[in-house]
C-alpha cells in the first residue's frame, strides 16, 4: 500500500513539474509575423499592421519580388514623406527577410523602390514590452 502511494504522490509532483515549466515558458513564445499576411509585402499592405500587438523577440517576416521591391528601416519623418536614405538606414533586398523586434517602441519601414512607399508599402509597428 505504501508503494501506491509514493508511485502516485511521484506522479502529482512530476504532472506539477511540467505544468509550471509549461506557464514559465509560454511568456517566452516568440510570433513570426508574415508582413501583409498571405499577399505578402506588396502594394496596399499599409495598415496591416492595425490591431496586432508585437513584442521585442517577435520577428517580422517580408516576402516580396526582390527585383521590385526592398525593405529599409526608416525613422518617423522617412516613413510619413516616403523617403530612404539617412545614414544608417538598413535595407534588405533577399526577397525574404526576417527581422527581429528588439527594442519597445514604434519601427518604421518603407520599399524605396519608385512609387512603391507610395502605392502603400509602408509598415509602421509599435513594439509593447508587456505580454
Amino acid at each position: 500500500m505504501a508503494l501506491g502511494r509514493s508511485m502516485s504522490s511521484t506522479g502529482a509532483v512530476a504532472l506539477g513539474l511540467v505544468l509550471t515549466l509549461c506557464l514559465a515558458t509560454s511568456g517566452f513564445s516568440k510570433t513570426e509575423w508574415i508582413v501583409g499576411g498571405w499577399k505578402g509585402w506588396t502594394f496596399g499592405v499599409h495598415g496591416w499592421e492595425k490591431n496586432k500587438t508585437f513584442y521585442p523577440g517577435d520577428v517580422l517576416v517580408f516576402k516580396y519580388n526582390p527585383k521590385m521591391h526592398n525593405v529599409v528601416i526608416v525613422n518617423k519623418d522617412e516613413e510619413f514623406f516616403c523617403r530612404a536614405g539617412a545614414v544608417g538606414d538598413d535595407t534588405y533586398t533577399s526577397g525574404y527577410d526576417k527581422l527581429e523586434l528588439s527594442s519597445q517602441g514604434p519601427m518604421y519601414a518603407i520599399s524605396s523602390k519608385p512609387g512603391d512607399c507610395e502605392g502603400g508599402m509602408k509598415l509602421e509597428v509599435h513594439i509593447t514590452t508587456h505580454r
